[in-house]
């Protein structure tokens, strides 16, 4: 009788082999070493299998990560690496340990579940596509410019020896990023997760002051597919005058490719000076698909931030409850009711009111709520 559980840690081998064949071509990086953390002995808990017959017939990886908004700390759980054996499919498996992981995440005291798709699995179990995110595009020597730029910036690769603290130190400096220690970053960066999907080369470039103080960084790799050339940013940190030198450099280094770079909706004058520059862009989502899993608690988590954003007063009389159908958020009268879907749209989308209240002016300056590029280092 086919049985929902978590991996032992001597079965990581044979998830590591059931991934590798579902996703992996010959001669691309194992799923086990670039998705290390989520592979690694001391997550195996967090893997969650479906045995048949002795057979490990389904996988669904879960792994735990702390973001930080503007100093509030939120829980998530990344899902990724979600595949099952092909002699086993049709039998409704991953939809069973999709319900069980919903109930890891809320042992696991986890606000959000990010997950790095958006099938129709995850569609009908309540996560949804949401927030915003341009992603602009630029070939290489024609979207930025050498007099655009300052010149006093060097650029170099990265040095794990020297650098990691500073990565971290300019990463905090953003609105919203993933909480990673140095050794977390150093395997990020090594595991390589997102360009090994492609089979391509990461490279990471500091862009340093004068002094060698590091003022960017930016993590990237060229990409060939469908006989296109291209370069994919994964991510950046740093100031605006760092990221442009360093798109700069990765224009002058990789000339006629084409190179796609995200920005997140908190670097406005980024936006700005790229477009400027000549760079097209798109609005899409935030790449995969976001689940509720504890709103009540993530609504906890960010009263520091609402604080900042509308007056004591007002957070006071601003009240969230639990409701049969899913929340309701209330202020002098004025109610705006939303089911589990309806709340990740609110946090992320901003409030989709018609009717002009000062409950819809409250909400629409809390949300959406900054947020960071999920298909960066940390990308499951």
């Amino acid at each position: 009788m086919p049985k929902p559980r978590t991996a032992k840690i001597d079965e990581i081998d044979r998830l590591v082999e059931l991934a590798d064949r579902i996703f992996r071509k010959p001669g691309q990086t194992s799923m086990g070493t670039a998705y290390a953390r989520l592979f690694a002995k001391e997550n195996a808990g967090h893997l969650l299998v479906m045995e048949d017959e002795g057979v490990l017939a389904t996988l669904v990886g879960l792994l735990q990560a702390d973001i930080s908004v503007e100093g509030c700390s939120i829980r998530t759980v990344s899902m990724g690496a979600v595949c099952t054996d092909p002699a086993y499919r049709g039998k409704q498996y991953a939809d069973t340990l999709f319900k069980m992981s919903v109930e890891k995440c809320v042992e696991d005291e986890a606000h959000l579940m990010l997950i790095s798709g958006a099938r129709n699995l995850y569609l009908r179990n309540d996560c949804v596509e949401v927030g915003a995110v341009k992603l602009f595009t630029f070939q290489a020597r024609s979207g930025v410019h050498d007099d655009e730029v300052s010149s006093h910036l060097t650029i170099r690769p990265f040095d794990e020896s020297i650098d990691l603290l500073s990565m971290i130190t300019l990463m905090e400096q953003d609105t919203a990023y993933y909480k990673r220690t140095e050794a977390e970053l150093a395997q990020l960066i090594r595991s390589a997760a997102v360009l090994s999907n492609a089979s391509a080369e990461q490279h990471v470039w500091m862009a340093c002051d004068s002094d060698g103080t590091a003022a960017g960084y930016i993590v990237f790799g060229p990409i060939e597919k469908n006989g296109v050339s291209s370069v994919k940013v994964i991510e950046y940190a740093g100031s605006d005058e760092s990221v442009l030198v360093l798109l700069q450099q990765i224009a002058l280094n990789f000339h006629g490719r084409q190179v796609n770079v995200h920005v997140m909706g908190d670097r406005p004058a980024l936006v700005e000076k790229l477009v400027v520059s000549g760079a097209s862009f798109i609005e899409t989502n935030i790449p995969g698909t976001i689940r509720i899993i504890d709103f009540l608690g993530l609504w906890r988590s960010l009263k520091p931030y609402m604080a900042a954003r509308v007056s004591e007063e007002t957070l006071s009389e601003l009240e969230i409850s639990e409701a049969s159908f899913g929340y309701r958020i209330a202020y002098r009268g004025h109610a705006h009711l939303v089911d589990r879907r309806g709340a990740a749209r609110l946090v992320f989308n901003g409030p989709q009111l018609t009717e002009t209240s000062e409950l819809k002016e409250i909400l629409g300056k809390l949300f959406p709520l900054p947020w960071v590029y999920t298909d960066n280092l940390n990308f499951v």
